[in-house]
Formats: C-alpha cells, sequence, structure tokens
C-alpha cells in the first residue's frame, strides 16, 4: 500500500467540470485541493498556502497560462514547487512553451484518476524532499557559525549530525556519525542532575554537563537542551549545547561575594560599633582604666574588620581566590560547624564525624564547605516556622573514594515541584541577587554548583516520619579527584 500523503494541492482552473473531477479525485486521499479560477487569486493563495504542487489548466479563458506559470517561477517564495500544466495530449506545441514557462509535468485531458495520484505522489514527495534539503542547507549554514554546538540524533540516540562547535565539546573525531551520544556524553561529562539524565532518553529536559574542577582547570559546565522533530516521515532528536561556565562562575562569584559582604564583615562591624557606643555615651564616666579597655576592644575590632576588608579586596583581584586553596581536612569540619552556629545564632545543632574519618582529606576548599555550610544552615533557620530548627549534621562513608554529609532539620516539608526544580541553578534568576525568591531561594542551587564542580553530587528529600527536609552531599576525597584526568583523545579513541 502506498504511503497517505498530506499536502496541500492549489488548482488554477475555471472550468466546473474539471474542478468538480479534481475535487472527486482527490476526495479521501490525504490530499487536500483548494480551487483559485483566476490568475491574481491563483498567485495570492499559492503564496498563502505553499502547496505541495500547482496545477494550471491551460484552456482558462482570459488567462496567459505560460505568463502565470513565469510569474510562479519568479516568485521566490514559491520556488521549489512543482508546476503541473493540464493540456490535450494532441497539442504538442503547448508542451513545449509549457516547458519554457517553467512547467515541471503535464497531464493529458481528460485525465485518469490513478494517473493524477501518482503524478502528484511522485511531484509531492520530490518537493519535499527538496524542501528539506533547502532547509538542512540553511539549517546546516546557521549552525556551522554558531557558538552553540547542535548535534542531530535519530531515534535510537546515534549521532546523524553535529557542528563544528558540538565536535569540540564532545571531544569527538570527525567520523562521528552513528556514535551513540549517551555515551559520548557520558565519557567526558557528569550529568546533573542525575535523575534527569536517567530519563532523558524518554524525557529530554534539561540538564548540566558538568567537568569538575582539577588542579589545572576550573569547572566546565554546559547547558544540554533537547528538541524532539519530525524531518520528513523520520523521528530526530535536535540537541543544543551551550557553554556557561563564564556565567556560572559570574553565578557563583557574585553569591560568594554576597556572602562575605554579609556575614564576614558583621560580626567586627558590629564589635566596632559597639565598643564606640559606648565610649561616645559613657565618656564622660569612665575612668582611664575603664577607657583603655574599651579602646583596646575598639582596636581589635577595627583591626579585625580591616583584615576582613582586606580579604575582600583580594577577592576582588583575584576571583579564583576560593577555588585555589588547600582541600579541607574533615578533622577541620567541627570548628567550621561551630563558627557557622554562632554567626547564624543557631543553638540546636548536633554534630558527629568518626575518628577514622577525621584524617581524610576531600576535593574541597575549606572556603567552598563553609559556603555550603551556611547556605544550607541559613535555608533550615529560615524555613523553619519558629526560625529556630533543630539540626543534626553527620559524616559517614557508604562508599569508596567519597565521604557523604547530611544535614536533617525538623522546619518545612517541600512541595514535589520544590524538591525536583530546588537544585537547578541558573534557570533561577533574581533581580537584586539577595537570596530572597519566594521557595528555595538562591542558596540551594549555588550548594549544588560547588557540590557539582568539585565531582560530588546531592539528593534532597522529605523527611518521612516528621515535617523537615534532608540534604545528602556525597564529596570526593582529593585522593579520589586526583585519579581522575579528563579524556584528551578523541571519543572511542
Amino acid at each position: 500500500m502506498a504511503d497517505k500523503i498530506n499536502a496541500h494541492i492549489l488548482a488554477i482552473v475555471s472550468d466546473p467540470s474539471t474542478r468538480q473531477s479534481l475535487e472527486t479525485m482527490l476526495d479521501g486521499t490525504g490530499f487536500t485541493p483548494y480551487i483559485a479560477e483566476t490568475a491574481e487569486a491563483g498567485m495570492q493563495k499559492a503564496v498563502e498556502l505553499l502547496p505541495a504542487v500547482i496545477v494550471l489548466d491551460i484552456d482558462v479563458p482570459n488567462l496567459n497560462t505560460y505568463e502565470t506559470c513565469r510569474r510562479l517561477r519568479a516568485n521566490r517564495s514559491l520556488e521549489g514547487i512543482p508546476v503541473v500544466m493540464l493540456c490535450d495530449h494532441e497539442q504538442g506545441d503547448t508542451r513545449a512553451a509549457g516547458l519554457n514557462a517553467g512547467a515541471d509535468d503535464f497531464i493529458d485531458k481528460p485525465f485518469d484518476g490513478l494517473d493524477l495520484m501518482a503524478r502528484l505522489r511522485s511531484l509531492a514527495r520530490l518537493n519535499s524532499r527538496n524542501y528539506l534539503l533547502a532547509e538542512l542547507t540553511r539549517f546546516s549554514w546557521m549552525v556551522e557559525h554558531a557558538h552553540e554546538g547542535y548535534l542531530m540524533l535519530d531515534k535510537s540516540g546515534t549521532i546523524h549530525y553535529t557542528n563544528e562547535r558540538a565536535l569540540n565539546l564532545l571531544n569527538m573525531p570527525d567520523d562521528y556519525f552513528g556514535l551513540p551520544f549517551v555515551n559520548v556524553v557520558e565519557k567526558l561529562y557528569l550529568i546533573e542532575p542525575a535523575e534527569t539524565w536517567q530519563n532523558w532518553q524518554t524525557e529530554p529536559d534539561s540538564c548540566f554537563l558538568v567537568q569538575p574542577e582539577s588542579p589545572t582547570a576550573r569547572a566546565a559546565w554546559v547547558v544540554l537542551e533537547a528538541l524532539d522533530t519530525i524531518i520528513g516521515t523520520e523521528h530526530y532528536r535536535i540537541v543544543r549545547l551551550r557553554d556557561v561556565t563564564d556565567r556560572m562562575s559570574i553565578y557563583q562569584d557574585m553569591r560568594k561575594f554576597h556572602t562575605v559582604i554579609s556575614h564576614k564583615l558583621r560580626t567586627p562591624m558590629s564589635m566596632l560599633m559597639t565598643s564606640i557606643s559606648i565610649i561616645k555615651s559613657q565618656l564622660d564616666n569612665l575612668s582611664p582604666e575603664e577607657l583603655k579597655k574599651m579602646l583596646a576592644t575598639t582596636i581589635k575590632g577595627t583591626d579585625r574588620l580591616a583584615g576582613e576588608i582586606r580579604s575582600i579586596l583580594t577577592y576582588i583581584d583575584a576571583p579564583l581566590a576560593l577555588n585555589l586553596g588547600k582541600p579541607l581536612v574533615l578533622e577541620e569540619l567541627p570548628k567550621m560547624v561551630k563558627a557557622a552556629c554562632t554567626t547564624l545564632q543557631l543553638n540546636n545543632v548536633t554534630f558527629s564525624l568518626p575518628e577514622n574519618l577525621s584524617p581524610l582529606t576531600v576535593a574541597m576548599t575549606p572556603d567552598a564547605v563553609e559556603m555550603v555550610l551556611h547556605e544550607l544552615l541559613e535555608n533550615a533557620r529560615k524555613f523553619h516556622p519558629a526560625h529556630e530548627p533543630q539540626i543534626e549534621i553527620s559524616v559517614g562513608q557508604t562508599e569508596e573514594g567519597f565521604i557523604l554529609m547530611r544535614i536533617a532539620d525538623n522546619g518545612t516539608t517541600l512541595s514535589a515541584e520544590q524538591l525536583q526544580w530546588a537544585w537547578l541553578p541558573y534557570f533561577q534568576g533574581e533581580k537584586d541577587f539577595t537570596g530572597e525568591l519566594p521557595g528555595i531561594g538562591l542558596g540551594f542551587p549555588m550548594v549544588a554548583t560547588l557540590i557539582w564542580k568539585a565531582g560530588g553530587s546531592i539528593s534532597l528529600r522529605n523527611r518521612s516520619k516528621s515535617p523537615g527536609i534532608i540534604v545528602d552531599l556525597k564529596i570526593p576525597l582529593e585522593s579520589t579527584m586526583r585519579g581522575i584526568e579528563r579524556s584528551a583523545a578523541p571519543f572511542g579513541s
């Protein structure tokens, strides 16, 4: 059985019996006929419809058929659409003139239904292929000049086309045709969120391709997006790869700087202002010894504030400072947790770290871990109904080469939508970068980016038997990340 074609046919005919014959023969075939009785109406209709085939009756009264055919051919919008002329088989000179005017084929009148359908099907398929080739040519030209990477996958997920940018981002050889896209990606990147990637073959949602940072290179970030489409009669998936490494770096730098300004300066500024306020109000009543003590406290606060400001200025001058420190030894973690709790005024926090894990070194700097702790603890306080959460922090090891840090609180239970989107950085936006977006805010995405770029993973779930959430951070050891080398050779070599 021949494939059924769904296409528009434009017939420029004036004879009622010819119109009726065409409509009857095309009924139920997949071709939808549109009729125009004059050349002007036919030209207008052709531009509106962009039909698969144009049928032009040579015997239309007061119609210069050849001139109409030339006008159709001269219109760039109609370029490539086949034109079929209806004529009597005795009119041999008519065919020569029609060919000269640009006609593609001729059908004798009175026409046979089977012959008509065969001609129209053949021309419609030819037009579809020509249109597809033209579109692919335009697509190829655009994507070859694009800054993003583009790939075309077939239904099974193998690569049929890729531009130069995608070749570079995925480190593929020139003979990429037929390579499995999923395998190519997994060879070079970690994909986050992992749950999204597990279902990507059937539900191609946006996700991140992440190359964790190393001693010699910063983390790399690529956003993967996909669109399923039909090209001709085949199903394809168009994949776009956007390198957002610079934007993610800016995002993280802004968030880090915001944290430094908001929290690092608060304590010394408070110490300094309190001392100055007391001296100002009690200057006449203070003894020399008391004044000396107050001035000492003021000087101490001033020195501490100056030191923090120097560190901020150093950070501005060297944006990668937070990434270039020595990795954290877990024995430093209790002191770090205590400092964060003091800053955030959290009193109900328990912490456990097995002695055998204390000497281990994780693949994150103290500054990065401090920021993760601060963001999670601050969110626990912010989303607790009374802003006084009970928090449990525990460190363990359930997988060789990684440590698991669990942070559980008794605050708010999250909705399914919040759980799904909580860790997606960069897709969320905020005008003033305050971290006060309704719902999750920017702190959670910030934690995700820090953990992901270190080569770890993160999960978030509600507590099963009480309100609150549990955050699990799987963080690689420094030795684990030292053993991971980014592939420098093309895929499959």
